[in-house]
């Protein structure tokens, strides 16, 4: 968060017209991640951001606007945000494990047991909210394009067997990695929840090696 103004009736006006904008978003964010984007009125993100409902509007246009900055945000900082790294030639199969090790110790370890702030809103929004849903749909649908890419180049380089549906490998992928992160708010546990990775993993074809 940025600094506060010592004036307490200036800190309750919020932040003054130079805040730092990636703070605000940022607190904007974690709002969201803990309350969902529908229950989260302009005034309570104002609030959040701890800026006035004017500078809200005069800064970010709408709730849409904001939350379009929100999600750029939460992608850099997504536990999963390293595979979209991977470059032609690069390893794929440890790196996709080392993502996978990570979301189960992020999520395991987070004391409000948020999960993930795109499968949340995906759950809440997709079928709902025409042009957030709509968002949010292609946020999955570039991350399954995204893995048939990394399966291909994987199995290009023998870190996997050959796999006939590699576009149905890319899907079930996405699908266990929204599970997880949907599981990982009941199962607190990060060694049950790095089993079903493991299980998951073994059962694409993924060496013992990689997942001990």
């Amino acid at each position: 968060m940025g600094k506060k103004d010592d004036d307490p009736q200036t800190a309750r006006m919020g932040r003054p017209a130079g805040f730092a904008r990636a703070d605000a978003v940022k607190a904007a964010m974690n709002y969201v991640w803990k309350k969902g984007f529908l229950a989260a009125s302009a005034t309570e993100l104002a609030e959040a951001m701890e800026i006035q409902r004017s500078s809200f509007y005069n800064s970010f246009g709408d709730r849409e606007a904001l939350f379009r900055e929100v999600l750029a945000l939460y992608g850099a900082q997504a536990p999963d945000a390293p595979l979209r790294q991977i470059q032609p030639g690069d390893s794929v199969i440890p790196a996709v494990v080392s993502v996978l090790r990570n979301v189960c110790h992020i999520r395991a370890t987070d004391a409000e047991a948020r999960g993930c702030l795109v499968c949340n809103g995906v759950a809440e929004l997709a079928g709902i909210d025409d042009r957030i849903g709509a968002l949010l749909e292609k946020a999955v649908k570039q991350q399954v394009a995204l893995m048939e890419r990394l399966f291909s180049q994987a199995v290009r380089q023998r870190e996997l067997p050959a796999v006939d549906d590699i576009a149905g490998t890319a899907k079930s992928f996405v699908a266990f990695l929204i599970g997880l992160n949907i599981l990982s708010k009941v199962v607190r546990s990060e060694k049950q929840l790095w089993a079903s990775c493991r299980q998951f993993l073994l059962g694409l074809g993924v060496s013992k090696a990689f997942v001990k």
